[in-house]
């Protein structure tokens, strides 16, 4: 059931929609407001330098100590791509780039809130390496094959593809 009980304009409770094409969705009887309970857009950054990936620890809940990628979620108004290069300077100082689409996948960053995960493959710019300590705790480079659990469901199917198409 969603959170979401009135609408946001007029506070009258919401109630399933009649008629198609949102059959059932929590909406407005006045037309205001539909509730659409769609996934949050999330993004991870695969850094490489001489075929390591660059990883960080988590530092605060969920998966608090499981190491997961450089990302996070975009911001309203922003693309994936300007996301993933913020997400980088904010937690690691590096400018990147990307190199190409790695693929897209669904997770769940907490229980019920599920999310679209939009996996680079990315090479740093410039910049030197500055860890975010609210943020992550650690951080360490990886290969592929030696990658430890990652914490998100996304980042380990995007592990599982990069590994179907490295080399050897």
């Amino acid at each position: 059931m969603s959170e979401f009980r009135y609408c946001p304009l007029c506070a009258e409770p919401l109630e399933p929609k009649p008629s198609d094409p949102d059959r059932g969705r929590p909406a407005c009887p006045a037309g205001h407001f539909v509730h659409f309970d769609n996934p949050a857009c999330t993004v991870q950054g695969w850094i490489e330098r001489n075929g390591e990936f660059l990883i960080l620890k988590r530092n605060a809940e969920p998966k608090l100590g499981k190491w997961d990628l450089p990302g996070g979620f975009v911001e309203m108004g922003e693309g994936p791509v300007e996301a993933v290069l913020r997400e980088a300077r904010e937690e690691t100082a590096l400018e990147i780039e990307i190199v190409r689409l790695i693929g897209a996948y669904t997770s769940e960053y907490v229980p019920g809130r599920h999310t679209i995960d939009i996996a680079y493959l990315c090479a740093v710019t410039s910049g030197d390496f500055v860890l975010d300590r609210e943020e992550k705790s650690d951080a360490a480079w990886f290969s592929l094959a030696d990658m430890p659990e990652l914490a998100f469901a996304g980042e380990r199917q995007a592990l599982a593809d990069l590994r179907k198409r490295a080399p050897g």
